[in-house]
């Protein structure tokens, strides 16, 4: 089990480095051992989930992946 502390501020400052005018909320889920960020940016809206183990061995990588595919998935993502 990971801190999840930690987990939230790499998530958090991966996405900031990738686009700082965004909005973050994130949620750990124990049940589940799943990290859920909402990304808003205007008034569009994604969510990413990443799982515990992604911040492993090798789990930037992953992260950094994730983040950037919801990114590119917000510019077409529908207003409201």
């Amino acid at each position: 089990m990971t801190d999840v502390r930690q987990m939230k501020a790499k998530v958090e400052a991966a996405i900031k480095r990738v686009d700082p005018k965004v909005m973050t909320g994130t949620f750990y889920d124990d049940a589940s051992d799943r990290l859920f960020d909402t990304i808003v940016k205007g008034s569009r809206k994604i969510s990413v989930t990443l799982r515990g183990r992604d911040f492993g061995n090798g789990g930037a990588e992953k992260i950094d992946h994730a983040i950037e595919d919801g990114l590119r998935r917000l510019e077409t993502t529908p207003i409201g």
